[in-house]
Order: structure tokens, then sequence, then C-alpha cells
């Protein structure tokens, strides 16, 4: 117990300071021009510190972002969204060995409706976000400077994956290595025209979570690269809005975040 006290008091220390540091940034403007691709975040409505807290940290890097309203899980029918073939709990557990929550079904259909709207809108590639990815200082210059080396038929670049069975593809780059492990992570990556058009055909009905959808994109016949070193972190503030109820480590992570939040925010 004492341990657990511990671990917990450390990270509501680490949290708030991280937190005030996030609160200066709050509507900085783009000092330089602006990035020559989208930079599309995904964001709960009803979570607007994340909000604040993500563009005004992407402004600072020098990326203009473009907010994407999150399919929220708790207004969600899941009755509609079986009727609807959206999805399907049986292709989940077959696919998955589990059946989804709301939440990952919310989640999985936001990261849809970006790759959706590229397909429409003809975007030859955009960088991608959640609102807790927490960007390294460099980021643009990175993100950059890896399109530019990445092969031309380059489908995904994780900006921070969970996979250490990968490759040196080019400067810059890994390329995963599918079969031992997957680089299982959405937070935050780059995607090109035609991995968009192949994810908008292949989603539905949604059978993965969206970190792992990203994890299994050569079943397609896509090509995953990752940035080494990885570019991108999870942000140590905010509750999480998927995971925050699955144990009691995570409830009592998420009760001092939003204690935090309620005292500070």
């Amino acid at each position: 117990m004492a341990d657990l006290q511990s671990s917990i008091l450390f990270r509501a220390a680490k949290n708030y300071r991280e937190y005030r540091r996030l609160r200066r940034l709050r509507n900085q403007p783009l000092s330089v021009a602006p990035q020559t691709y989208p930079a599309y975040v995904i964001n709960l409505e009803r979570s607007p510190e994340r909000r604040l807290y993500i563009t005004s940290h992407l402004r600072s890097l020098g990326i203009e972002p473009t907010v994407i309203p999150a399919f929220d899980g708790k207004k969600m029918s899941l009755d509609e969204e079986i009727r609807e073939g959206r999805y399907n709990d049986e292709v989940s557990r077959q696919s998955f060995d589990r059946s989804l929550s709301m939440a990952e079904i919310g989640c999985g259909r936001s990261h849809l409706s970006i790759y959706q709207r590229m397909v429409r809108d003809g975007t030859p590639y955009a960088l991608v976000s959640e609102d807790d990815a927490q960007f390294g200082a460099d980021a643009r210059e990175r993100i950059e400077a890896a399109i530019k080396a990445a092969p031309a038929d380059w489908g995904v670049i994780q900006l921070r994956f969970d996979c250490r069975h990968f490759e040196p593809a080019v400067d810059g780059l890994v390329r995963f290595k599918f079969g031992e492990s997957l680089p299982v992570a959405a937070t935050a990556y780059l995607i090109s025209q035609r991995a968009a058009r192949v994810l908008a055909e292949n989603t539905l009905p949604i059978r993965y979570p969206a970190d792992s959808l990203l994890g299994r994109v050569d079943q397609w016949g896509l090509q995953a690269h990752g940035v080494w070193p990885e570019l991108v972190g999870v942000n140590n503030v905010f509750p999480s809005n998927i995971q925050g109820t699955r144990n009691s480590r995570f409830r009592a992570s998420n009760f001092v975040k939003n204690l935090l939040l309620r005292v500070f925010g």
C-alpha cells in the first residue's frame, strides 16, 4: 500500500509541474509559416483542457493543428453501431479475441473519419495526433525529414510505437518486422493518401482498437515505418478517456489527475 501511495504522489507531483508548464503555452500563435500538410488532432468535445493543451503545444512547435471532433463513446448507441454495420461483436472477437468497448469504437470511428476526409479531399499525406501526444522540441523538423526520407510507397510512419522488433530502413526511419511483434500505437503518426484509402475501405466493421489497427496495416499490403528515435510520448497530465476504469491502478491514477485538473485547471 505504501508503494502505491508513493507512486501516486510521485505521479501527482510530476503531473502538476507539467500542467503548470502547459498552461503557459495557451493560445501561443505560430512564429513561423504553417506546415504544408494538415495536422489533424482528435479531441472529445467534453475535453476542453486537452484541446487547449494540444493546440498550444503544437503551435509552439511550428505546427498548425486542425481539431477533429471525436466520436464520444458515452453518447453512442451500441445497437445503432451494430445496426448500421459499423461494429460487429462476432467479427471483433474473431479478429481481436474480445469485444470492444464503446470508447474504443468511438476512437476507431474518429481515426476512420480522418482517413475518409483525406480520401475526399485528395490529401497527399497528413499528421494524425491524439490529444495526449507529447512531441519532441524538434518535431516539425524531424517530421519533414521523415517524409523526405521515406520510400515512395510508404503508408504509415509511426512517431511513437510499442514495438522493438525493427530494422534500419533509411536515415531516421526503421522498418517493422511484423512476424515478431506489432507496432501498436495511434498516439501520433503520418499517413499517406494510399494508406488512408486502403484503411477507409477496410476498417469497417470496426474490429480493432485504433492503435491495434495501425499495428496490423501489413495485412493490407501497406508499408509501415517508424521514426527512430521515437519522436512522441504520452502526456502524463490528463486522465485516460479509454482505459480509465480498466483496473484499480488506472482508476487511482485517473482520480488523482481529475483532482489536479479541478484544483489547478
